[in-house]
């Protein structure tokens, strides 16, 4: 650790080549601190205060001034000027100058000569004044928004991941390899640049942290007291590993609860508010669910490799074991009976209030059982692995199949089912990279839709209207339907798993996370092909 004393506060600093730079409050100009000497030079001097600044990989610097954006060179020339409306943080991405409003949109500019590219408003609950933004590399940037840290690509202009922070994001700074945030409890977090994944955690300064700035060798703390003072803290201690996050491998919604299982064995129970997801319990089931249910009373349903578990309201009792007959490859719930599909191609069936198996239906000898949905009434969908008979909708009074559809290409089989609240449509994804969308009453496949990548979670809106994909390569998308057809809107996603739909949309991902749909920036729609 080392300690520099600044004459005056500073707002921000930033790596300038061997040097910093400097703003102090109120200032016409950057200040070029040499660290070796500690002298300081005045840099981009003009008529009005500096607002805020950014450095380049290539030291070049932009500026927001007033009403302006500049860029400036290393040799500190003014290569333009762009009249803006007022902005609060300002960075320099590969081709792109990127500009955080005052009303908390993004700005996108050309580096060569400042013309308007378009803008980014993302939705958050936090005031605009207190977004941070910061650039990582290759035309990645990273806006904080409250406890929320997300990934933006400034050429698409879309989202790439989110990650949150312990507390809510008071500065920022990244490079290629991390991204370090100070948070209002006084603590500093380090994120990995390339996955999010969180790293070291420590407290900086105990008046608060006012700056951060990433150097080569070190990470450089400025606290929040009148001293104004500066410590550096060398880089591979930002890299501690921490433990390992549990991915999200099951997820369910019923009204506003939602449930959410990771590989741990731990299942939370949240409640969306707004755009917001409140954890209410957690239950620790012991292994990571394949299936989770909410009944109508609240109860929740976990199903294990070994075990079924049910714990009821408000989720403080141990959960009631029942045996299961099989590690189960798929599961599906209603208020009376679970249903477990198989690696042999059989569903077993289970009376929840006795606690004990009650059958089994023997029902593809092909291939495993990849997917269940239980239908209102007496059917029950079930999706296998199979080469053909993929989709079979069975009536579970009578144990028979009384449809069996092969809405899928030869040699691919189905990877996950969901049905609209009243029965009427089932949507099947194929890893042919399609979603079916199946009558079951008539036993007919209605429509098909193509998708970029093979859908591993599907979730119906309430109406019915929308459904909610996630993909295999972790981003999702809305579908809409429409009497002309149908269109697919990418939310911009990465690194989701799981997705239910509730009174809102619930996304689980693979760091162990939970977020409401709600939190995401309106898509932008595309047309999808979708054929009889």
């Amino acid at each position: 650790m080392g300690e520099q004393q600044l004459e005056k506060l500073a707002t921000s600093v930033a790596r300038f080549g061997d040097e910093w730079l400097v703003l102090a409050e109120k200032q016409k100009h950057l200040g070029r601190v040499n660290i070796d000497d500690a002298s300081t030079a005045p840099f981009a001097a003009g008529k009005k205060a500096i607002s805020a600044f950014g450095v380049g990989r290539d030291d070049t610097v932009v500026i927001a001034r007033g009403d302006a954006v500049e860029l400036w060179s290393r040799d500190g020339e003014r290569r333009w000027s762009t009249v803006h409306a007022p902005v609060q943080d300002v960075v320099l991405a590969r081709d792109h100058v990127i500009a955080l409003g005052e009303d908390g949109a993004l700005y996108f500019f050309s580096r060569e000569k400042g013309e308007a590219l378009g803008a980014l408003r993302l939705a958050s609950p936090d005031p605009a004044a207190s977004f941070r933004l910061a650039h990582i590399d290759a035309g990645i940037v990273i806006l904080a928004l409250g406890e929320w840290l997300v990934w933006i690509d400034a050429t698409t202009r879309k989202t790439v991941r989110r990650v949150r922070a312990r507390a809510k994001v008071v500065e920022i700074s990244a490079d290629a390899e991390h991204v370090a945030v100070a948070v209002e409890d006084g603590f500093v977090q380090a994120f990995r640049a390339a996955t999010g994944e969180p790293r070291a955690s420590f407290a900086a300064h105990d008046d608060g942290v006012a700056g951060l700035a990433l150097g080569p060798d070190a990470l450089y703390t400025m606290s929040g007291g009148d001293a104004g003072e500066v410590r550096a803290c060398e880089r591979q201690t930002l890299d501690v590993t921490v433990r390992a996050a549990s991915p999200v491998c099951a997820i369910a919604s019923r009204g506003k609860l939602a449930a959410v299982g990771d590989r741990s064995g731990r299942v939370r129970v949240v409640e969306s508010s707004g755009s917001d997801l409140h954890e209410v319990a957690a239950v620790a089931c012991g292994e990571g669910p394949v299936g989770v249910f909410i009944a109508k009373d609240e109860t929740l349903t976990v199903a294990g490799s070994r075990v079924m578990m049910r714990v009821s309201p408000p989720y403080r009792e141990p959960p009631r074991p029942i045996a299961l007959r099989a590690a189960p490859t798929a599961f599906v719930a209603d208020d009376a009976y679970a249903f477990a599909g198989t690696q042999a191609g059989a569903v077993d069936v289970y009376e929840l209030a006795a606690g004990r198996p009650l059958t089994t239906y023997a029902l593809s000898s092909d291939d495993r059982i990849t997917a269940l949905v239980r239908l209102a009434g007496a059917m029950l969908v079930v999706g296998t692995g199979a080469l053909d008979g993929r989709v079979l909708v069975v009536d579970v009074v009578d144990a028979k199949v009384v449809h069996r559809l092969s809405p899928h290409e030869e040699a691919f089989g189905v990877t996950c089912l969901a049905s609209d609240a009243r029965g009427r449509i089932v949507a099947s994804g194929s890893d042919e990279g399609s979603i079916a969308l199946l009558d079951p009453q008539k036993g007919r496949v209605l429509a098909k839709i193509r998708v970029s990548e093979t859908p591993t979670s599907l979730a119906f809106e309430p109406t019915g209207r929308r459904l909610a994909c996630v993909f295999a390569d972790g981003t999702a998308a809305i579908v809409s339907f429409a009497q002309k057809g149908a269109t697919v809107a990418d939310l911009g996603l990465r690194g989701a798993t799981h997705v239910a739909w509730g009174d809102g949309l619930v996304f689980g991902f693979k760091d162990g996370n939970a977020e409401s749909g709600d939190r995401h920036a309106p898509p932008s729609e595309r047309p999808a092909a979708a054929r009889p």
